[in-house]
Formats: structure tokens, C-alpha cells, sequence
């Protein structure tokens, strides 16, 4: 039930490119299983960031199977070479000690306190499918049937129905944020948010809001939204 997100700060002059760093876990995935390769719904998320202090990729893992099977060739490439549209040296493999690594589990994910109120960071432009075009307001429903949706798909219990019928009552308390173009990659055209949100859910049974807590945390490693399998969707959570 591991739940993981890796990251591998990378040394080169370049900056990377997603395409590059999906492609090369795409690889991976089919030397390990042709199938999981294909598979309809990707039990991970991708990530890039950095600039002035680095340039960094990410991997979050939603499987304990695929963390055991994928993580010793992800580990393998500390201190080698790899192409990202330019070649990039490995600095190291991090599942800790990094703003964006960490290693957790399903159950782990409902401990602590349990509020109404969530905030969630999106930090890297997030947008939702709308009559087929790409639509950038995180709005609570949005947000949490993607989060419910990939939970139900990988996680060892589901998410109750009561419980995703509580998503027409959560309200937005605060907003920062703005849109952001989205890069003309995987066929992509339009805008995703970038920025803060509160969510508040009025009245929540202490099972409401300790789902909507989990669900916050589970963003961290799933990721929100369309195509989070190239760096969109990048979320964590922050103290409301």
C-alpha cells in the first residue's frame, strides 16, 4: 500500500524536457510490463521543476507493486547520464528530503487532524476535460471527483459514495492564483490555474473531513486534473 514520490535533481546546462522525461519512464514501464504501458489509467504522476537551483524531475507512484518493480531501475540511474531532449547527469535518486519527494501509504493518509477546511497548491498548471477542450478553474467538484477517481482505481478501499456526494456542498473560501498557458505539447492548446485555493466543506461529518483530508494528501503523489502523466496537475497541500 506504499504510496511514493521520487525525485532526481538533475546537473546539465539544458533545461529538461517533459516529453524526455516521459519517455524514458515509458521505457521503463514497458521493459517491466508491456501491459502497465498500455494501461488506460497510468497508476503514477510526472512532474519537472526547478531553474536558478536546479532542475529536478519527479515520478509519484500509486502502487506498491509498481514502486517495488520500477524504483530499483529509477535508483539505478543515480550518477548516470540521461537523454531529456539534452544530456542530463542524475545527481541522485530522493524519496525524502525534497519539497516534492516523500513515501506514505493509504491508510497513513488519514492520520492527523481532520478539518472542513483544505488548501491545495496547484503548482503547475491544472485543467480539467470539458466537452472535450481544456477547462482551468478548479472548481471543487472538478477537483475532487479527479482525486476520487484515480483513489477508487488504485487504492485497497473506495471512496463512499455518501462521501463523494459531499462534494456539492464544499465551497471555495479563498483563491490566488491565475492561469497559465499550456505548453503546445501532447496536442494540448489553452490555459491551466496555477495558484492557492481553500476549500471548505459546511457541516462535515468527522468522516467528510477526514476523506477530504486523505483526498488532499493523495494529491500529492496522484496529482489533479488531465494528463498529470506530463507534469500537469502538480499539487500539495498547505495550511489553510
Amino acid at each position: 500500500m506504499i504510496l511514493a514520490a521520487l525525485v532526481l535533481p538533475l546537473e546539465g546546462p539544458d533545461r529538461p524536457d517533459p516529453d524526455g522525461w516521459r519517455g524514458l519512464v515509458y521505457g521503463l514501464l514497458k521493459e517491466i510490463d508491456p501491459e502497465l504501458h498500455a494501461a488506460q489509467s497510468n497508476p503514477f504522476s510526472l512532474g519537472l521543476g526547478g531553474a536558478e537551483g536546479g532542475w529536478w524531475v519527479r515520478i509519484g507512484l500509486l502502487e506498491e507493486g509498481l514502486y517495488a518493480r520500477l524504483s530499483p531501475r529509477l535508483f539505478g540511474l543515480a550518477g548516470q547520464s540521461v537523454r531529456l531532449k539534452a544530456p542530463l547527469r542524475v545527481r541522485a535518486v530522493l524519496q525524502e528530503e525534497h519539497p516534492w519527494a516523500g513515501l506514505s501509504s493509504y491508510p497513513r493518509l488519514f492520520q492527523g487532524q481532520a478539518t472542513a477546511s483544505l488548501g491545495l497548491h496547484f503548482a503547475s498548471p491544472t485543467f480539467f476535460r470539458r466537452q472535450g477542450n481544456p477547462y482551468p478553474l478548479p472548481e471543487p467538484k472538478l477537483v475532487f471527483d479527479s482525486l476520487a477517481q484515480r483513489w477508487n482505481a488504485f487504492a485497497p478501499v473506495q471512496v463512499p459514495l455518501e462521501v463523494q456526494g459531499a462534494w456539492e456542498r464544499i465551497t471555495v473560501s479563498r483563491l490566488q492564483g491565475h492561469t497559465q498557458r499550456i505548453a503546445p505539447n501532447a496536442d494540448e492548446r489553452g490555459v491551466g490555474f496555477v495558484g492557492r485555493v481553500v476549500y471548505h466543506l459546511p457541516k462535515a461529518s468527522p468522516s467528510e473531513a477526514q476523506w477530504l483530508q486523505a483526498l488532499g494528501r493523495f494529491a500529492f503523489y496522484a496529482g489533479v486534473g488531465a494528463k498529470t502523466s506530463l507534469g500537469f496537475g502538480r499539487v500539495r497541500m498547505f495550511d489553510p
